[in-house]
């Protein structure tokens, strides 16, 4: 009876290990794409972005009680998009023509070239993809993102974005990365905790097999030596 209840025991540590597992897994937002993709679409799909607004930019509202992750929606929306696009892919040629339509080359004199009015700026020539397998990686972490988000954005104002908001795009975009998981807050206490661009394979996943593993190994003598003395005592 006491091997038995070991068994059980030993097993059922087995089951919330591998739980463990699924719980630490951090995936990205699962997305659907539509049917109708361009060929230059299709080419940001493959490299891990998403759409994070049709083409058109239909209005977007901030709810009256928003999570972070609704108040970095609103905000990348309202701030972020004109630049760094609404698949998170940078100021593309593709982009410009589709955000910008008849103003999409923003150089032209008088403009937002280098003798832009008084009232304007200077729009950057290039501006770096925020999503995909090849954005953000000169990055280490959340709280790099963030701080850089703060101290130099928007590009014609930096500075102006407030602590809160500052963290709401920077949480916005971790999920949308799936480097955060969905309906994680975060706060100066754990932003330093999640990396960007991460390995693929985290060592918890490892240590997790690894103790199920060897749980079912033990389990697996535990039973055979049960039937080698329950034989035994048959035969005597």
């Amino acid at each position: 009876m006491r091997n038995k209840n070991l068994v059980i025991i030993l097993f059922t540590l087995g089951i919330l290990l591998i739980g463990l597992t699924a719980c630490q897994t951090i995936t990205p937002p699962e997305y659907i794409p539509p049917d109708d993709l361009t060929s230059e679409k299709i080419s940001y799909y493959e490299q891990g972005m998403i759409e994070l607004y049709p083409d058109d930019l239909p209005l977007l509202y901030l709810p009256d009680d928003p999570t972070q992750y609704e108040l970095g929606d609103f905000n990348y929306y309202q701030i972020c998009v004109a630049c760094h696009g609404n698949w998170g892919q940078g100021l593309t040629d593709d982009w410009r023509e589709k955000g910008f339509l008849e103003d999409m080359n923003c150089w032209t004199s008088k403009c937002h070239g280098s003798n832009h009015p008084p009232q304007g700026f200077t729009f950057p020539r290039e501006v770096p993809p925020l999503l995909g397998e090849n954005a953000l990686t000169g990055y280490n972490s959340a709280r790099q993102l963030e701080i850089v988000i703060r101290t130099t954005m928007p590009w014609w104002d930096p500075g102006q974005l407030s602590d809160e908001v500052s963290m709401a795009i920077t949480a916005y975009l971790m999920r949308n990365r799936g480097e955060i998981p969905e309906g994680l807050i975060i706060t100066d206490d754990n932003i330093s905790d999640y990396p960007i661009n991460p390995e693929p394979t985290k060592p918890i996943f490892w240590i997790t097999i690894g103790g199920s593993i060897i749980l079912i190994i033990l389990v697996t003598i535990l039973i055979i030596k049960k039937q080698k003395r329950n034989k035994s005592d048959i035969q005597d």
